[in-house]
């Protein structure tokens, strides 16, 4: 079987999988599924995962025409706006308890881009009107409530009434920094979906103005990204995140394209190939293995998760586009081949977090910060690349 059917395949295994596991009973979808694919009703239910659940069954209703899909899509995108969305002050909030109550009312930048990512892919399933209308409204309020005037690029987060937050964060593992790579990147897949979708003369200037911050302050000229910044954009990162450096190589790309622009994509190809490059050759290891950090004081983290395996898939595959190096594909064989050994991918449930043989304690397979976008997006994607 080729790449490409594999991972059509594996891409409809996936939606099986989501579709049997994570449907609550009580209303919209469990807030984690544990290791052993047992639901966990008390647990809360975040933005992250319920965006990223509409966007994977909108996609994949779009993609493969599956009934079920776009029923769940329907669920989800119905569940985000009556529950996470904040009627009076604006936004979503970033956490529900299991009763569906506001349990942390913060707004991350980062999750009202996934909600813009989700609600386009929504609206181009389905053709929703009001999908496309929530999706531009929270574009609207990210340009307006997040946008730095002074210094340029976006702030992390800000509370229900949109005052800045005593902890930015979006999680433990996170310096508490104002302005974030990650929360760029995502705004930046997110401004490109609505873009490619329904564009208009706003999100034309909104994705123009992302890419450049992006290239301009986060591509580090050593083929690794900054991660963390002050609000004057003076640098605090203290390491390196190959499966970030990979997943942007592609992003990047995806949003100069969008734009259509030869002076951006003359700018954005050398970044694009230098970021894919270096995480091939310090990231990935013999066997198709894709560590998860380097910190600056030499320390490699060598225990990759299963996200950073599927950017590289994508991350691969679009350099091999861009060169018709055969390299890029053979890198990308040897991940897909580790992945399916060490992760569970073309086997009977969700890929784990870590691989078999990392020394690792056993993360949920559904939740907060596990969902289908990276693993289902790498199938959908690769589907779309190989054809």
């Amino acid at each position: 079987m080729s790449l490409r059917e594999e991972v059509r395949t594996e891409g409809l295994r996936l939606l099986d999988w989501w579709a049997a596991h994570l449907v609550d009973a009580r209303g919209g979808f469990y807030g984690e599924v544990d290791a052993e694919d047992r639901p966990v009703p008390e647990a809360p239910k975040s933005i992250i995962l319920n965006t990223r659940l509409l966007w994977f069954f909108s996609a994949m209703a779009k993609g493969s025409g599956d009934a079920r899909a776009l029923t769940l899509a329907k669920r989800a995108a119905d569940y985000i706006r009556a529950h996470f969305h904040d009627a009076e002050q604006g936004g979503l909030y970033w956490l529900l308890d299991a009763a569906d109550q506001p349990e942390d009312m913060r707004k991350q930048a980062y999750a009202q881009g996934f909600a813009v990512y989700a609600f386009a892919e929504y609206h181009h399933a389905t053709g929703d009107a009001a999908a496309l209308v929530f999706a531009r409204d929270l574009q609207a309020l990210i340009e307006a409530k997040y946008w730095d005037a002074g210094a340029g690029g976006y702030i992390e987060a800000l509370d229900r009434q949109w005052n800045p937050p005593l902890d930015q964060r979006l999680s433990d593992k996170d310096l508490d920094a104002p302005k974030t790579m990650n929360t760029h990147l995502h705004v930046l897949e997110a401004y490109s979906r609505l873009h490619g979708v329904a564009l208009t003369d706003e999100t034309e200037a909104a994705l123009r103005r992302i890419l450049t911050v992006f290239l301009d302050r986060f591509a580090g000229t050593d083929g690794h990204l900054r991660l963390f910044f002050n609000m004057n954009w003076n640098d605090l990162t203290r390491s390196v995140s190959y499966g970030h450096d990979i997943e942007a190589s592609w992003l990047i790309w995806e949003a100069a394209e969008a734009l259509g622009d030869e002076a951006l994509l003359e700018r954005a190809r050398p970044v694009v190939l230098t970021l894919a490059e270096t995480a091939r050759r310090e990231g990935m290891s013999e066997g198709g293995a894709f560590s998860y950090e380097k910190s600056f004081d030499g320390h490699t983290d060598p225990d990759g998760e299963w996200w950073g395996q599927a950017e590289a898939l994508v991350g691969f595959v679009n350099a091999w586009q861009m060169t018709g190096e055969a390299k890029w594909l053979d890198a990308a064989n040897e991940v897909w081949a580790y992945t399916k050994a060490q992760y569970g991918a073309g086997g009977a449930t969700e890929w784990t977090w870590y691989a078999a043989s990392a020394p690792k304690d056993r993360i949920y397979k559904a939740g907060q910060w596990k969902c289908p976008y990276h693993n289902g997006r790498a199938m959908i994607e690769l589907d779309h690349r190989l054809a």
